[in-house]
């Protein structure tokens, strides 16, 4: 890590696996004011993996139900039945929320897809999800990264990931902004206190390119704290809000929404 990304991490924020992209940093003012409605990539990286044939079923697959006699998801109209798509996939009936958006057309499905490296190690595979190189264990960054650095090489902080550690997907050489999930969201760090602050202010107080990444990634975490802790007490009355991915996710969108430009 070289001092610039050391700046930027530890003035923003301390932890990252719930991952929010934007395609305008938070300092992107006059981009944002050209583009009021920049779009984002969020993407959730479930570690545990997937069934994806319960999530989707092919209940039109007579080989489904006579290769998963017990644990098949029975066909639509029947008890606990899969939620009919298109009339050959239909949906798990516990994501019953997520069929409203399917019928909107904002909700789709990449089915029977997967990585061409024939690896039987989960290990192996799950790390070539993130590097984006099948069959490829030298690969030093993440996909994820990588994409940061097509998107625009003008802001210092165009990524913010959630969780206890950087994932793998967004390694690499541009910089990512992480705080912590939960109720540790809004944790104040060494660099919160007044005297400590007041320290890195002082030795980074001129105009060159090292000075300006600092201000820049205490400008960022002190608007990112105080929308934090506005939300905090506008979601439940100053209630804690509730642990874990539900919570990160509201969290996420809350403060997406109300603010463009700090998390696009």
């Amino acid at each position: 890590m070289n001092r610039r990304q050391f700046l930027i991490q530890s003035s923003l924020c301390s932890a990252s696996s719930l991952i929010s992209i934007g395609t305008h940093g938070w300092a992107a003012r006059s981009i944002a004011a050209i583009d009021p409605h920049p779009q984002r990539l969020i993407v959730v990286f479930l570690r545990g993996a997937i069934d994806g044939l319960s999530v989707v079923v092919p209940y039109r697959e007579p080989t489904y139900y006579t290769d998963r006699p017990r644990i098949a998801i029975p066909q639509p109209g029947q008890t606990n039945g899969a939620l009919d798509l298109d009339g050959q996939f239909g949906l798990h009936p516990s994501l019953a929320p997520l069929f409203p958006l399917w019928q909107q057309k904002s909700l789709a499905f990449v089915h029977a897809c997967g990585s061409n490296d024939e690896t039987r190690s989960h290990f192996d595979a799950q790390d070539y999800l993130e590097s984006g190189t099948p069959g490829v264990k030298t690969t030093r960054d993440g996909w994820m990264n990588r994409l940061l650095g097509v998107m625009s090489d003008k802001n210092p902080i165009q990524a913010i990931s959630v969780g206890a550690t950087t994932p793998r997907i967004l390694l690499g050489k541009r910089a990512v902004a992480n705080f912590a999930s939960g109720r540790s969201a809004g944790n104040r760090l060494q660099i919160d206190k007044p005297q400590v602050a007041s320290a890195f202010d002082r030795m980074y107080g001129n105009n060159d390119a090292l000075s300006q990444t600092y201000r820049e990634g205490r400008v960022a975490r002190t608007e990112l704290l105080k929308d934090l802790e506005a939300e905090m007490k506008m979601a439940n009355n100053g209630a804690i809000l509730p642990n874990g991915f539900p919570g990160d996710a509201q969290r996420l969108a809350r403060l997406m929404a109300r603010d463009a430009i700090l998390l696009g």
